[in-house]
C-alpha cells in the first residue's frame, strides 16, 4: 500500500506528539517538519532524523508532500492552513480550526474551491470515557438528555509559563473549544444561542492579558441546556497540569466523567500526580493513546478516502460557540449563533 508522505508545521510543545505519531505509523513517510524557530528544527532534525525548514513555503516547494499536519500554536493556525491548501494538499489542524468565525470561514471557502480535505483534531472525540458517553446517550433507554455540566480547568503555569502566546488567547479558546465541540458530538445537534460570564484581573496582574474563568451555559436546538466552565488558574500544586469532569442528566438515567482521576496516583516528596494515563503513552517503542489516535485516523481517513471524525464544519461550529462565549462574557447579554 502507498504510504502518505507528511509534513509537520510547527514542532513546539505539541508538535512533538505529532513527529510521534507518524514516526510510528508504518503506513507514513514523514518527509519533513517546519519551524519558524532555528533551535527548533535543528533538535528536530538531531531527535527524529527528518530534513527540516524555518519557511513553509521553501518546503511545500522542495519536498513531495501530500499531507501537511498543522500543530502552530492556537492564534497562529489560518496562515499554515491556509498555505497548505493553496499548494493542495489536504490538512490536519490541531484544535481550534481558528480563532474567529470570519477565518474559520475563509479556510471552509479555501478548502471548498481547491478540493482538499481538513480535518480538526479534537481529540477529546476519541477518548475511552468520551465514547462510552456517546454510546450510552445513543442507547434509547437513556431518554432524551435534559442538561449537562461540563469542566476543563488549567493550572497557572499553562498561560503563565507554558505558552508566549497566553494574551492572544483565552481559557475559551485552549480549553473551552474541546469542551464544545465534544459536547456537540454528545447532543447531535447545534448551540442556538448562550450566555456568558468571566473575570478578569488576576492573570493580567501577572502580564496575561485575556480571562481567567469563563462560564458559559448553552442552549442547544435539542432543548437540553448545558453548563460550560474553563479557567486558567488553578493552583500549580494540582495533582495534573488539567481539570475535568461532566455530569449529563437524562430522561431515565444520569451519567458522570471524572476525567482527572483515571485509576493511576503517583506520590513523591513534592506532590501527588494523578497522570491522563489514556492521553499519550509510550509503549513497545512507540506512542499510543487518545491523543495520537486523531493523528493515526487521518492518515487512515486519506489513504482509504474516509470521512473525518472531527471536520472543517465541527471547528466551525466550536469556533462560532466560543466566540459568541467571548461576546456575551464582554456584553453580559445573551448571544444568538449566527450563521452564514
Amino acid at each position: 500500500m502507498k504510504k502518505l508522505n507528511i509534513a509537520v508545521v510547527g514542532a513546539g510543545i505539541y508538535g512533538k506528539n505529532h513527529l510521534d505519531a507518524y514516526t510510528s505509523n508504518p503506513n507514513v513517510n514523514l518527509v519533513a517538519v517546519c519551524d519558524l524557530k532555528k533551535e527548533i528544527t535543528d533538535k528536530v532534525e538531531q531527535d527524529y532524523q527528518v530534513k527540516t525548514y524555518n519557511d513553509m513555503e521553501e518546503m511545500l516547494k522542495s519536498e513531495e508532500i501530500d499531507a501537511i499536519s498543522v500543530a502552530t500554536p492556537d492564534p497562529y493556525h489560518k496562515d499554515p492552513v491556509m498555505t497548505a491548501i493553496r499548494y493542495g494538499k489536504d490538512v490536519l489542524v490541531e484544535k481550534p480550526l481558528a480563532t474567529t468565525s470570519a477565518d474559520a470561514y475563509d479556510i471552509i471557502e479555501a478548502a471548498e474551491k481547491a478540493g482538499v480535505r481538513v480535518m480538526v483534531d479534537y481529540h477529546k472525540r476519541w477518548d475511552p470515557a468520551s465514547i462510552a458517553v456517546k454510546n450510552k446517550l445513543a442507547d434509547a433507554g437513556t431518554g432524551k438528555p435534559v442538561r449537562g455540566y461540563m469542566r476543563m480547568d488549567n493550572v497557572y503555569d499553562v498561560a503563565i509559563n507554558w505558552l508566549n502566546w497566553s494574551s492572544d488567547s483565552s481559557p475559551v479558546h485552549f480549553v473551552g473549544t474541546h469542551c464544545y465541540d465534544l459536547i456537540r458530538w454528545y447532543m447531535g445537534c447545534e448551540v442556538v444561542q448562550v450566555y456568558a460570564v468571566g473575570h478578569k484581573g488576576i492573570l493580567q496582574e501577572k502580564g496575561v492579558d485575556t480571562y481567567d474563568s469563563i462560564t458559559a451555559i448553552l442552549e442547544f436546538e435539542n432543548g437540553c441546556t448545558w453548563t460550560v466552565e474553563n479557567a486558567w488558574i488553578l493552583p500549580n500544586g494540582f495533582a495534573k497540569a488539567d481539570d475535568g469532569c461532566s455530569e449529563i442528566l437524562c430522561e431515565h438515567a444520569m451519567i458522570r466523567v471524572d476525567s482527572q482521576k483515571r485509576g493511576v496516583e503517583f506520590f513523591d516528596d513534592q506532590k501527588q500526580y494523578t497522570p491522563n494515563i489514556c492521553f499519550i503513552q509510550n509503549h513497545n517503542g512507540r506512542a499510543i493513546g487518545f491523543g495520537i489516535d486523531p493523528l493515526n485516523d487521518f492518515v487512515d481517513c486519506i489513504l482509504h478516502d474516509k470521512p473525518f471524525v472531527a471536520n472543517l464544519n465541527d471547528g466551525l461550529e466550536a469556533e462560532l460557540i466560543a466566540e459568541a462565549v467571548h461576546k456575551s462574557a464582554d456584553t453580559r447579554q445573551v448571544v444568538k449563533i449566527e450563521r452564514r
